[in-house]
């Protein structure tokens, strides 16, 4: 007898059908009707999900055929509760997380701070230079200004 014979075996004792066990387990449309008709049985991926779904149903039974169909339901993984210790160790794996989070974030902060503080002194830098260079230009349209009134009195004077 195969696995997908004593499954069938299952699925009459608790009243299942092909479409129903095919959406349960997200098993491929017709799969199971065609390890039957096919003369093959079912992949190792359909019997793992088979027997993490249906929890009363006796793995070696299923596999092999000894012992009974039934057995007391195994919890299923996503029911079984996580221990103290669990939690413990997942609390101090968050904790480290965010701890080394914080600790990065910091670097980053460290390093932006740097950069801004080279950014002021070079616009602290250009500053000065353009402030020399207005003082400069100023300078010198006075100067222009100044040579400008005494070409114009020699300019004057010599049409006199």
């Amino acid at each position: 007898m195969r696995i997908i014979d004593r499954f069938d075996l299952y699925m009459k004792e608790k009243g299942l059908n092909d479409n129903r066990v095919t959406v349960q387990l997200g098993l491929s449309v017709g799969s199971i009707g065609k390890s039957r008709k096919e003369g093959r049985d079912l992949s190792k991926k359909a019997v793992a999900k088979i027997l993490a779904y249906y929890n009363d149903l006796d793995e070696t039974w299923l596999l092999t055929g000894n012992g009974e169909m039934l057995c007391e339901p195994r919890v299923k993984e996503e029911e079984q509760k996580p221990t103290q210790e669990d939690r413990k160790s997942s609390t101090r794996s968050t904790i480290e997380k965010l701890v080394d989070g914080i600790c990065s974030t910091e670097a980053i902060i460290e390093k932006l701070v740097g950069e801004i503080s080279k950014s002021h002194d070079l616009v602290a830098k250009q500053q000065e230079q353009m402030d020399r260079v207005l003082t400069m230009l100023e300078a010198e349209k006075m100067d222009k200004g100044e040579l400008e009134k005494i070409l114009r009195k020699k300019y004057e004077s010599s049409l006199k």
